[in-house]
C-alpha cells in the first residue's frame, strides 16, 4: 500500500494486532475486545498490507508472530504503556 509518513493507521487496527499477539488467537483477541473474527482478521489483513510484511504465520492451532511481527508487537506494547 503506498501511504506517506502522515497516514497513521487506526489505533483500533493496533489493538486488534495486540490482542492477537497477547492471545494467539484471531477468536480469542475477538472475544477480548468484542469484535467478531472476521473484524480481527481484517484489521489484520490492513496492518499487513500498510506495512507490506506479515506480522502472523497463521495455523490450524492459532497464529504466532513472524520476527517482524514480534518487533512490532515490541513497539506497540512501549506506546500502549504510554497512552
Amino acid at each position: 500500500m503506498d501511504h506517506s509518513s502522515n497516514q497513521l493507521l487506526p489505533l483500533e487496527t493496533l489493538r486488534a494486532f495486540d490482542a492477537a499477539a497477547r492471545t494467539g488467537s484471531f477468536s480469542a483477541a475477538a472475544e477480548r475486545l468484542n469484535l467478531t473474527h472476521g473484524a480481527i482478521s481484517r484489521q489484520i489483513a490492513k496492518l499487513e498490507d500498510w506495512l507490506g510484511l506479515k506480522v502472523f504465520e497463521r495455523n490450524a492451532r492459532g497464529v504466532t508472530l513472524t520476527n517482524e511481527g514480534n518487533r512490532l508487537h515490541l513497539r506497540t506494547t512501549e506506546a500502549f504503556a504510554l497512552i
